[in-house]
């Protein structure tokens, strides 16, 4: 085998370098609670059960923390929603990442799960720290002025909305869900197979 000069092993490694950083960069997600955090196709064996009788949800117009607008139909369009209301100083809201955090995991892209951040105090910056700290991995919705949180009546962090396929408010769980009671609903609404 011949050797390599100095040169062309220092070409060949800076090439190798980056070829590597080309390949991880495709494999990373974008800013932690941005549209890359948002649900992909809902599942081909999933149904979803109308309750006729809930009113219906206020409507949602606002962007996640990357600027991507989303409103009602992007969230709960095609499949039910589990909103998150919720601040960077909230130590209840970081508990309750855990119950988050284990719905996503489970129902997967059979639902929405994303929070809604709201504090005139919170930049956007301190924002996204605060969702790097926790590893936050749903999009998020900034709410600055509050105005989606009073739309939903949440007079303190956090609370839980879930939200059915078509719109209709189902429940508000004020202090944040219960996660066995969180399941119950989503199992009465989502059918499988």
């Amino acid at each position: 085998m011949p050797r390599l000069s100095p040169r062309i092993r220092s070409a060949a490694a800076a090439v190798a370098a980056a070829l590597l950083a080309l390949a991880l960069a495709g494999c990373t997600s974008g800013p932690r609670g941005g549209a890359d955090r948002l649900p992909g196709t809902v599942p081909d064996d999933i149904t979803f059960v109308s309750t006729e009788s809930a009113p219906n949800a206020p409507a949602i117009d606002a962007a996640l923390v990357d600027g991507t607008a989303v409103d009602g139909e992007t969230l709960w369009g095609e499949r039910p929603a589990v909103l998150q209301f919720t601040t960077s100083w909230c130590t209840r809201c970081d508990e309750q990442q855990g119950v988050i955090d284990a719905i996503t995991r489970d129902y997967g892209d059979a639902i929405t799960v994303a929070l809604v951040a709201g504090d005139p105090a919170d930049g956007v910056d301190d924002l996204m720290r605060h969702l790097d700290d926790l590893g936050v991995e749903q999009p998020v919705i900034h709410d600055p002025d509050l105005r989606i949180w009073r739309s939903y009546a949440v007079d303190e962090p956090p609370m839980t909305a879930l939200v059915d396929a078509d719109g209709r408010l189902l429940k508000l769980w004020p202090g944040g869900a219960d996660e066995a009671k969180l399941r119950t609903e989503l199992d009465r609404i989502i059918q499988r197979g």
